[in-house]
């Protein structure tokens, strides 16, 4: 009897871990690398994408994630993935929270801030992944500062709740 049931339950587990790799199958290979995290303007000219950065990257305040970040010489853009829990950052939890949570900003030289971005959203089923294109000329850059904050919007006004920001060195 014991025996029946033990193989039951691990039976339900193996179901329920196959279920959710196979509903979150798209966000794991973003956040894996499988699948890149670019936007291409013209699907039938791909240009070759100039890594910047080799790892996963986490930050505290707020708690997101990003994938490497990407470079396409020919568009002029930095891309990039970034994904956060869904149970942590809903904007149904505050009407002051706009859709797109996060805001993404690069201070290139001479403290130009570039943060006009393109989102593209895939929902998995405990995280929600953004594909971020941010347009920026990196050909006469040293180091940019990226800085990914929490906000809330109020009518217009938009103002940082928490805010993490690093470096990339590029030459």
């Amino acid at each position: 009897m014991k025996r029946k049931a033990v193989t039951s339950i691990l039976i339900a587990i193996f179901a329920l871990a196959g279920l959710y790799l196979y509903a979150d199958r798209s966000v794991i290979a973003l956040k894996t690398g499988m699948t890149l995290p670019l936007q291409w303007d013209n699907p039938y000219r791909k240009e070759e994408a100039i890594r910047l950065t080799q790892h996963n990257q986490g930050f505290s305040a707020p708690t997101v994630k990003i994938t490497p970040l990407y470079y396409l010489p020919e568009s002029k853009k930095l891309q990039f993935g970034l994904w956060y829990s869904k149970r942590k950052y809903h904007p149904a939890l505050s009407p002051k929270i706009p859709d797109r949570i996060f805001q993404v900003s690069v201070r290139g030289k001479n403290g130009r801030i570039f943060d006009n971005d393109n989102v593209i959203e895939t929902s998995g089923v405990f995280d929600e992944f953004q594909r971020r294109s941010i347009a920026i000329d990196l050909s006469d850059q040293d180091s940019i500062e990226i800085t990914i904050s929490l906000i809330e919007q109020d009518g217009t006004l938009i103002t940082p709740i928490k805010s993490s920001s690093f470096n990339v060195q590029l030459k």
